[in-house]
């Protein structure tokens, strides 16, 4: 049993860096992010990103051959997106700023910037990953992603070698567990390493409570009830 739930934690952690989906750009438009055309790029767990400063802001061009009547930017995580612009235009070409500044204080590292612009009788969708430079330590999205780390790893190590009450001791082992990977993930994100996508968030979830749950298992085996 146990060695089936290993090969399902292996398969997990594989497939969390599997891609969600190719995102280029959807519609009879051209687009560029920072200044680089977004065609053949993608938004896997590992892509290859677009480099961007903290500082400033990233501009978002999207052209197309007939009139453009709205722009709006949005950036994503973990299959959440926020939006930070929409307005109207009535032009072919039109350009948005994302202000990264305004955002860097609480997180760097890679972001999906996904850009959607309508005309009439048309949509068109331009995505990309952004690898925004800076030092995670300076950052509480890296301050939290430590303190995950340290509690849910000191939690699982814990019940890896000591154990507890079978049942209960199982439980707490797998939340630290998805505490543990959920800080992992987060501190890969700030380093551009790991683009978290839905997919791959709710995989490496899986993962850190697959992981508790066989530190619980063998660590219950030594428990003795008082």
């Amino acid at each position: 049993m146990h060695r089936r739930l290993v090969t399902a934690l292996v398969v997990v952690l594989g497939l969390a860096f599997a891609p969600e989906a190719l995102a280029t750009i959807e519609g009879p438009c051209e687009a560029t992010v920072a200044g680089e055309d977004v065609v053949a790029r993608d938004t896997f767990a590992r892509s290859d990103p677009i480099s961007v400063p903290e500082t400033g802001g990233v501009p978002v061009t999207i052209t197309a051959n007939r009139p453009l009547d709205n722009l709006k930017l949005e950036i994503e995580f973990a299959g959440i997106p926020y939006e930070v612009r929409d307005e109207p235009t009535t032009v072919n070409s039109t350009t948005g700023v994302v202000p990264v500044d305004d955002y860097a204080k609480y997180g760097i590292g890679l972001y999906k910037i996904v850009a959607t612009s309508t005309g009439q009788g048309f949509t068109c969708v331009a995505t990309a990953l952004v690898d925004v430079q800076g030092n995670p330590l300076e950052t509480a999205a890296g301050a939290i992603g430590i303190a995950m780390v340290i509690v849910g790893g000191l939690g699982v190590f814990s019940f890896a070698l000591r154990g507890g009450r079978p049942g209960l001791a199982t439980l707490l082992a797998m939340f630290l567990g998805v505490i543990l990977a959920a800080g992992i993930g987060l501190l890969l994100q700030q380093y551009g390493l790991f683009y978290p996508t839905q997919i791959a968030s709710i995989l490496v979830l899986v993962g850190g409570a697959a992981l508790g749950f066989l530190a619980g298992v063998f660590g219950s085996r030594g428990y003795v009830s008082g």
